[in-house]
């Protein structure tokens, strides 16, 4: 069982995080990143953070670590505030988002997965994207963080072809899930179902749109997104991940049997060319955009069959271990560097 949530350091990284009052000036932007086994990754998304274009007192930067006791010590950046939290034991991933969120003290709560880095104007761009208050939620375009490869750029495609740079930016119906930047007033205003919405993005951002609020792509809040080394483990991560965001939605509208059993024949037949055809929709008006889709296709068909599998599931059987799976997949998986 996980124990408590220790805060092991919290630190100001300059004199301009305090009023002459003593009382400590609110950040910009909070990130929030988890990290268990997968040091190396998580330590160069550290090091991007370290990086960053913005004047120290915009950003903090909230980790919480759930690696085991003689884990690697991570080199924390330097100038930024930092809040280094512990967790000993595993956490399913909804309620360690939520709590490392819950710690953060930004205007802007931006999440980022410890294998994708962002560029050095990253948050800089970020609060420019939220300047005219009308955004609920920001999402943020992506680089491949892999060695160039057809596997990564192929990877790519599957998890983030529809916000893959460069792309327009603009008001957006859905944004990328896990990589993903929300204001703290909708936060706020989720109250408790932020816990139980916040383990799959979509689910947040159908409440978001349900509530009138907006939300937009930024085509200048860019990141690199390491890929898996093999199809058979990014095939896994999403069968799980989608798992539980076909449990969530049946739960949410209050599906019975029949309705459930009906989505789920359907999900595996329907969804995946579905999915195909949006993707092809989005890369074909790009440069290259017929030659990149199409050499993605054998890596992206049998993924988007997997999640369909998973949203399957999720719908007739719940979400059963699906969290726990998907944590080990998100936070214990080698990436190609």
């Amino acid at each position: 069982m996980p124990g408590r949530l220790i805060v092991v350091s919290e630190r100001s990284m300059n004199a301009n995080d305090e009023r002459p009052s003593g009382e400590r000036v609110r950040p910009m932007v909070s990130v929030v990143m988890l990290v268990d086994t997968s040091r190396e990754n998580a330590q160069g998304v550290l090091d991007a953070l370290d990086r960053q274009t913005c004047e120290a007192g915009v950003m903090e930067i909230v980790v919480l670590d759930m690696g085991e006791a003689g884990a690697v010590t991570l080199r924390l950046p330097e100038r930024y505030r930092v809040k280094l939290l512990r967790r000993p034991g595993k956490e399913y991933w909804r309620v360690a988002r939520a709590r490392a969120a819950r710690e953060a003290e930004g205007e802007i709560v931006a999440f980022l997965e410890d294998h994708c880095s962002p560029e050095p104007e990253w948050a800089e761009e970020l609060v420019a994207a939220y300047a005219d208050g009308r955004w609920a939620a920001v999402g943020y375009v992506f680089k491949n963080g892999s060695r160039d490869s057809w596997w990564s750029r192929a990877c790519l495609a599957t998890d983030y072809g529809v916000f893959m740079h460069p792309r327009e930016g603009g008001p957006a119906p859905f944004l990328s899930g896990n990589n993903v930047s929300y204001a703290r007033w909708f936060l706020e205003e989720l109250g408790e179902a932020f816990e139980n919405e916040v383990v799959v993005d979509y689910n947040i951002q159908v409440r978001l749109l349900a509530s009138g609020h907006a939300m937009k792509v930024a085509s200048r809040v860019v990141a690199a997104h390491r890929c898996y080394g093999s199809l058979l483990t990014l095939c896994a991560a999403n069968y799980e991940y989608v798992r539980i965001l076909g449990a969530a939605r049946a739960g949410a509208a209050g599906w019975g049997v029949v309705m459930r059993v009906v989505r789920a024949v359907v999900a595996p037949v329907l969804v995946p060319p579905l999915r195909v055809w949006r993707l092809g929709r989005e890369m074909v008006g790009r440069p290259g955009g017929w030659r990149r889709f199409w050499s993605a296709v054998p890596v992206v068909y049998p993924v988007y069959v997997a999640a369909a599998m998973g949203e399957a599931s999720g719908y007739v059987w719940g979400v059963g271990d699906a969290e726990e799976r998907f944590l080990f997949w998100e936070l214990n998986t080698a990436r190609i560097p």
